[in-house]
């Protein structure tokens, strides 16, 4: 998968929309400025339909203003440790390897690092953040009982090691009937920025 695509749950997705969102700001604050100053130039008047145009323009540039803000404090993970989790899930149609997933909640957002969704169950990893562990698995249980979806209690870790642990011996175990993890992955994906 290329790198520079915007795909939600792989690895740079934040990263990379925060980079997109900063264009789209600015050429929203070029194309802005433009129609107010060059019609102004033209016609020696600010008021004419180009200076309301500039003004309704607002409105969307303020829009992606509003989601770069809210997307500052979130960050992608640690490339070494996503790297460590990818190798041990590449492979295993069983695994759902998910990253760079902040979650919106009324509350406020959670950022998960990593996701690995395996036979219906979440198991997540989330380094030290304002919201708690186990905020953020009831937010994952609440997201998993709204679509009747089969799973246990969701587990989120807070350090790498348990989660790599985890992550191993889940690799290492094929479920004998794997229950399919992409309705899981795709509710969770509607649920992040």
């Amino acid at each position: 998968m290329e790198e520079n695509k915007r795909i939600k749950g792989t690895y740079g997705y934040i990263d990379s929309l925060k980079r997109s969102k900063l264009v789209a700001i600015g050429i929203w604050a070029i194309f802005i400025a433009l129609l107010l100053i060059i019609p102004s130039i033209i016609f020696k008047t600010r008021y004419n339909s180009f200076t309301i145009a500039a003004i309704v323009m607002i409105l969307p540039a303020a829009r992606q203003v509003v989601q770069y803000l809210s997307l500052l404090p979130f960050h992608s993970g640690n490339r070494e440790e996503y790297e460590k989790i990818r190798s041990l899930t590449e492979g295993k149609s069983w695994i759902v390897l998910a990253a760079d997933m902040v979650l919106a909640s009324e509350s406020g957002h959670m950022m998960l690092d990593m996701l690995v969704i395996y036979n219906g169950n979440v198991y997540g990893y989330a380094p030290a953040q304002k919201k708690s562990r186990e905020a953020i698995e009831a937010y994952l249980t609440n997201i998993l009982t709204e679509e009747d979806l089969i799973h246990k209690k969701p587990v989120v870790h807070e350090n790498f090691e348990e989660f790599e642990e985890m992550v191993m011996m889940l690799a290492a175990n094929e479920p004998s009937a794997p229950v399919e993890a992409g309705a899981i992955f795709s509710r969770l994906k509607s649920n992040c920025l």
